[in-house]
């Protein structure tokens, strides 16, 4: 009986324990899950508060001189095409020379290919069959001493990572690949392509720490944007799950409306809710709670170096300029792409566009970084960004003489701002505000007024 009797005084206590420690289980989660949650949202803060970054195609692509989609525009036998892996031998590449001229541009971050779509990884992956950096005379593992060079500068490292995969044999085919490409025996198996995914995607969290993965290659087998469908379930959930994971933010180019688990939205080659004739913008509506990114080249028509054909125009520092403006006028990121030279330096051109909007930058950075989008806009000419009681507005050709705009409140002073000089402001009768534009300064590429208001009480 006293066995009894202890058994059932004790059975309560013990249950009790029980559902407290589930409870307290249960907490710690949910405080866990509150944590990452909120280390997402500061990162993804940290991203759009840089509003200028540097993209880089570089691969053995790079030694055709033709863009980074030389294999499938030339329809080439992809074993072919692979030779190149014995060609390529960057001896001009300095992680350190490329960081400096990236920060001396004004960029705050940089994202690399880590892996395009020939299927080629610049970094030593144990992955898979080989085919990478190690492959190569060169044999350095050049994505982990740029990454160590922007630590070292303080310019955050992202990596592009694509999705699909013109060399894998397991990648199933999709309508890029049957449309150009001449294969190779093919084992197309999409649960040990994804593993294979997986491996690299650990290998380049784990060894470089990046601060965004960017996918790209999705549409692929995306039939809204082909008439030919090739459908397939890329079980994101695993692949966004293994990013997070490591602490890093989710970007995906895919085209389409963001899904709820990924951290940036990209637009490639236009900003939100412009219409350029691909149909693109017109695809996804805008997210008005994540960092927006604009992606786009210095060569016209050409993300990886090309030397002759359509696309071989360089921008200038004005234009590079402007775009900045444009993209930070609406809230935008502009992720600025290079396509370096085979042996590891840039065209000179692209040098030279660097250096003057580096030296914009100098005057005029903080119209940018850490702003939000502006209230002031005609369009093309005039654009504006703010930071609390300041509004910067962007004059950004000769055409553009004056702005006028309303202000909930009074302007305390309006300054050219990288002169300090002042810049004459009217009120008209129904309560407009005019902005006159300062006189250019030798090469301005872009007058900035810094105008300082006050609401009224």
């Amino acid at each position: 009986m006293k066995k009894k009797e202890m058994k059932k005084k004790e059975y309560p206590m013990r249950k009790m324990s029980v559902v407290a420690l589930v409870a307290a289980a249960s907490g710690m989660c949910i405080q866990a899950l509150a944590a990452h949650c909120d280390e997402i949202a500061a990162a993804r803060d940290r991203f759009a508060a840089q509003r200028f970054g540097i993209f880089l195609h570089w691969g053995i692509y790079s030694n055709y001189a033709r863009g980074e989609w030389y294999l499938q525009k030339n329809h080439m036998l992809e074993a072919d095409y692979a030779k190149m892996v014995h060609g390529f031998y960057p001896s001009k590449f300095d992680a350190r020379l490329w960081v400096k001229r990236f920060k001396d541009a004004g960029a705050r971050y940089v994202t690399m290919t880590a892996r395009h779509h020939d299927g080629f990884s610049m970094w030593p992956s144990r992955a898979g069959a080989g085919y990478c950096i190690a492959d190569t005379p060169y044999g350095r593992d050049v994505v982990g001493e740029l990454a160590k060079a922007c630590r070292e500068s303080s310019l955050q490292f992202n990596l592009y990572y694509s999705l699909m995969d013109w060399h894998h044999p397991n990648y199933p085919v999709g309508r890029e690949w049957r449309a150009r490409i001449t294969l190779k025996s093919r084992n197309e198996n999409y649960a040990l392509y994804k593993k294979f995914m997986m491996e690299q995607l650990t290998e380049i969290l784990d060894a470089y720490h990046p601060g965004v993965i960017w996918l790209d290659g999705e549409w692929d087998h995306d039939p809204k944007h082909s008439h030919i469908a090739f459908p397939i379930d890329w079980e994101f959930d695993d692949i966004y799950e293994l990013i997070h994971s490591k602490g890093a933010l989710v970007a995906n180019n895919h085209h389409n409306d963001i899904r709820e688990t990924e951290d940036i939205q990209i637009f490639e080659g236009y900003l939100p809710g412009e219409k350029n004739g691909t149909g693109l913008a017109e695809a996804e509506s805008v997210s008005k709670s994540k960092p927006l990114e604009q992606c786009d080249t210095i060569q016209t028509g050409a993300w990886g170096w090309k030397v002759e054909g359509f696309g071989t125009e360089y921008k200038g520092a004005e234009e590079v300029v402007a775009m900045v403006a444009r993209a930070a006028g609406i809230g935008v990121n502009l992720l600025l792409n290079i396509g370096p030279c085979a042996d590891g330096d840039f065209p000179d051109k692209t040098v030279r566009t660097l250096e003057g909007v580096g030296a914009w930058f100098a005057a005029n950075g903080e119209s940018i970084y850490s702003t939000s989008a502006g209230e002031v806009s005609t369009g093309s000419d005039v654009v504006s960004t703010r930071r609390g009681d300041v509004l910067y507005v962007h004059f950004l050709n000769d055409k553009a003489r004056m702005v006028a705009f309303r202000q909930d409140g009074e302007v305390v002073s309006a300054t050219a701002l990288h002169t300090g000089a002042g810049v004459e402001v009217e009120r008209t009768a129904d309560g407009c505000i005019v902005l006159h534009a300062p006189d250019p300064i030798g090469n301005d590429l872009d007058r900035v007024v810094k105008v300082i208001t006050r609401k009224r009480r």
